[in-house]
């Protein structure tokens, strides 16, 4: 399965209320909106087609040129070809030169679902025409993927992602792109994150922000700050 395939048309959504006083909520993706999980997810595809010690090796979080150094370069807009590219070179005769490739093959995999309750909230700042938008550290062929299997993701009004940009939070530059990008006052938008030094850099821009926990942790906090369900 190719991650950039859509399941289904995005939804355009036209806030009823942008423009006027309404409170801006800008999301993250990855553990805030989306249960993405690409070590857990891929478990059973390892030990079926390679080993479990492979999948050990690959997704260890200590590892110079493991999973986790090349998702952030993946993240900071390095083609999947190269990435995995260079992975080989760098395991080459290993028994885990494959790891990477395996993995980029199914990268659906990853995907576990929407957080519980995120739907919903997505669904009500909809329907009470709060603007919503994403911000994330992510791969556009993975928001696209998101977006097209989890109908709730397209009522974001737009996102602004890493890869694209070549800019990563908690890098300052990628929140004043955001505001710009949304054309909304930072003062007058909520971010969620669930890193604590990512919620830290957009208070450092002007952005009221918290650390994400749980959906209704997050109303509860969107309350706090003038967003009422």
């Amino acid at each position: 399965m190719v991650v950039a395939e859509h399941q289904g048309e995005p939804m355009p959504y036209t806030p009823k209320n942008h423009g006027t006083d309404e409170t801006n909520v800008i999301f993250d993706f990855c553990d805030v909106l989306l249960q993405w999980d690409p070590r857990g997810g891929t478990y059973d595809l390892f030990a079926e087609q390679s080993s479990v010690d492979v999948w050990k090796t690959f997704y260890d979080e200590d590892a110079d040129y493991g999973f986790w150094h090349y998702d952030g370069l993946l993240d900071a807009g390095m083609d999947a070809a190269e990435a995995a590219a260079d992975y080989r070179a760098h395991h080459a005769g290993k028994a885990d030169e494959g790891a990477f490739d395996l993995y980029l093959a199914h990268r659906d995999l990853a995907f576990r679902g929407m957080i519980p309750g995120m739907d919903t909230l997505l669904e009500l700042l909809h329907t009470r025409g709060i603007p919503t938008w994403g911000l994330t550290n992510f791969t556009a062929d993975a928001v696209d993927y998101a977006q097209g299997r989890y109908p709730a993701m397209r009522l974001l009004n737009d996102v602004v992602v890493s890869s694209t940009e070549r800019l990563k939070k908690p890098d300052r530059r990628i929140y004043e792109l955001a505001a710009e990008r949304f054309g909304v006052e930072p003062a007058r938008s909520v971010f969620i994150d669930d890193k604590p030094w990512n919620v830290e850099a957009a208070r450092d821009a002007g952005f009221q922000s918290f650390v994400f926990v749980n959906a209704m942790d997050a109303r509860s906090q969107l309350a706090q700050a003038g967003v009422h369900l």
